[in-house]
């Protein structure tokens, strides 16, 4: 029911190739180019993920009562030895890795 009937050889051939190319890419994506994609943006996926990340735990451990916290890491020391400097490491890459494309 599912299967189509192409009478032009051509077409059928040209079908063909599309899906083993298609297969083709898949295997070379791998799990993480499935999940990330491929191209000129994968880096900025990727940075983008990690910088959710980084934002998502630190709002999570915030948002924490205070007697389910660490009293040697509270929230002064998250912030500033960590997801502020994750995430201006982040933007200085962003904005230099924008800036090598622009050729400037």
């Amino acid at each position: 029911m599912n299967k189509l009937e192409i009478q032009d050889p051509k077409v059928a051939s040209k079908i063909i190739a599309a899906n083993s190319e298609s297969e083709k890419r898949k295997a070379e994506l791998g799990f993480l180019g499935r999940f990330f994609g491929s191209g000129d943006n994968v880096r900025l996926y990727i940075v983008g993920t990690i910088a959710l990340v980084v934002l998502l735990i630190a709002l999570v451990y915030t948002l924490t009562p205070d007697k389910y916290r660490s009293p040697d890491f509270g929230l002064k020391e998250l912030w500033t030895l960590v997801v502020l400097p994750v995430e201006s490491t982040i933007i200085g890459y962003l904005i230099g890795s924008r800036s090598k494309e622009g050729g400037g």
